[in-house]
């Protein structure tokens, strides 16, 4: 992605092209090299003739493609790109910036990078990620982005679509289209593949209320975790509850509580816990069953650990 062979002037222009960032035939290129990726840039000279047809130049994909574990996947374009870019996430988690505003990118989400801003994203090295992206431009982009509510988060908008298969948006028909060919028919049905794009994320936010951002999704999870700690939890379903992967879910919880989730969640059973074992009549085996502990040798050891005290002590001593 970096084009570092290239002379400078060159490089430059290539930093400002879509993701691909190469030319066939103009130097060597460095492609990226992505087992089973798909990879479309449409060459400049179609892309000049594209922008003299009335209906391309409303809306044009300029680039587009599918990378699999995209492990190492790092773009940083200082002075923008001259194309509007949407990445989706269909797997796995890295990150986004840009000016100054940066953000954690997970399974579902979406994000946009306006053009002719300074950004940078990449893959997360612990679970790179999978992602379909595209680039694109024309006269009705800044509409789509109104209609969808980024206008006012430029430099950087962020969606999340949950954990739907990619199939749902319609994101792999764009690049498709263009692995047809790069005629005037092909480039138009491009087009019409994204804005169907467009209109599926309007409908999965009219359908799901205020889009969430990644936080409020795991604070969500927190939540219910509270409201019904005793049911057993793996942190692989915590994480896909919040659609993150389980690295971003777990820094992100451990933000919000301080703990770790499976942690967090021990506590709350102890807690509560505690709150039975302050009752006249319930018995240490009860209030372990009722918490969610099947083993009440287990149930007493994270007990004490927490308390300073075995249940039995706690429930000794005198309180208020």
């Amino acid at each position: 992605m970096r084009c570092t062979h290239a002379p400078y002037p060159m490089r430059r222009m290539l930093d400002r092209l879509g993701p691909g960032c190469f030319i066939s035939g103009m130097f060597p290129t460095r492609r990226e090299g992505f087992a089973g990726q798909h990879l479309l840039v449409v060459p400049l000279p179609v892309r000049a003739q594209a922008g003299r047809n009335p209906i391309l130049k409303n809306l044009l994909v300029t680039d587009a493609g599918y990378y699999p574990r995209a492990e190492g996947h790092r773009v940083e374009r200082p002075q923008g790109a001259a194309t509007h870019v949407l990445i989706l996430c269909v797997h796995g988690s890295g990150w986004a910036k840009s000016q100054g505003r940066a953000f954690q990118v997970g399974t579902g989400d979406i994000i946009w990078l306006p053009a002719n801003r300074p950004h940078a994203y990449g893959a997360s090295q612990d679970d790179p990620w999978k992602i379909l992206w595209a680039h694109f431009c024309g006269s009705e982009v800044s509409a789509w982005q109104k209609e969808l509510g980024w206008a006012a988060k430029e430099p950087l908008g962020q969606f999340h679509i949950g954990l739907r298969p990619p199939g749902t948006l319609g994101l792999e028909k764009v690049y498709a289209q263009l692995e047809a060919g790069y005629s005037i028919q092909h480039l138009l049905a491009a087009g019409t593949a994204l804005r169907g794009v467009f209109c599926a994320m309007l409908e999965l936010m009219t359908s799901s209320g205020a889009v969430k951002s990644a936080e409020e999704r795991t604070a969500a999870v927190r939540e219910d975790m509270v409201a019904d700690s005793s049911r057993p939890r793996t942190l692989e379903e915590l994480a896909t509850a919040a659609g993150l992967s389980v690295p971003h879910f777990s820094t992100l919880f451990r933000r919000q509580t301080g703990y770790a989730p499976i942690d967090f969640l021990i506590r709350e059973r102890i807690r509560k816990a505690c709150r039975i074992l302050d009752g006249p009549h319930e018995t240490v085996a009860c209030a372990a069953a009722e918490t969610g502990f099947n083993d009440a040798y287990y149930f007493s050891r994270c007990f004490r650990k927490i308390m300073g005290v075995s249940p039995r002590d706690y429930r000794r001593r005198v309180k208020g």
